[in-house]
C-alpha cells in the first residue's frame, strides 16, 4: 500500500493545507471537506468519482475520534481518524450544516 501525504488547497474553504505530521491527511482540518479519490482502501486512487466528501457523523472511543464522510455525488461512505490538528470544536456545527444535504 502506497501512502500519500501531500499538501493541498482545500476545494471548499480554499485554505492551504500542509502535510500531516503522523499520518496521511485526507480532509481539511478547518471545514473537514475532502475529495473522493479512493475506493476500497486508503490511497488506492481507484475511483473515477473525484467529487466532494463531507462529514456527516463522528464517534469518540477511547479518546480517539473517527469521522464518517459521505460523497456528495455517489453516496460512498467511509470512516477516517481525525488528524491531530483538526479543529474538532467546529465538527458538530459543520455536520449540522452538511448533513441535511444527504438525508
Amino acid at each position: 500500500m502506497k501512502k500519500i501525504n501531500e499538501s493541498f488547497t482545500c476545494i471548499n474553504c480554499h485554505q492551504n493545507i500542509t502535510q500531516a505530521d503522523k499520518t496521511c491527511r485526507n480532509h481539511c482540518p478547518y471545514c473537514f471537506v475532502s475529495l473522493h479519490v479512493d475506493w476500497d482502501i486508503p490511497w488506492d486512487r481507484n475511483t473515477d468519482c473525484w467529487w466532494t466528501m463531507y462529514p456527516i457523523d463522528y464517534q469518540t472511543k477511547h479518546w480517539s475520534i473517527k469521522i464518517l464522510f459521505q460523497c456528495s455525488k455517489c453516496g460512498k461512505q467511509h470512516w477516517n481518524k481525525r488528524s491531530l490538528d483538526d479543529q474538532v470544536d467546529q465538527l458538530n456545527k459543520l455536520i449540522e450544516i452538511y448533513k441535511p444535504f444527504f438525508f
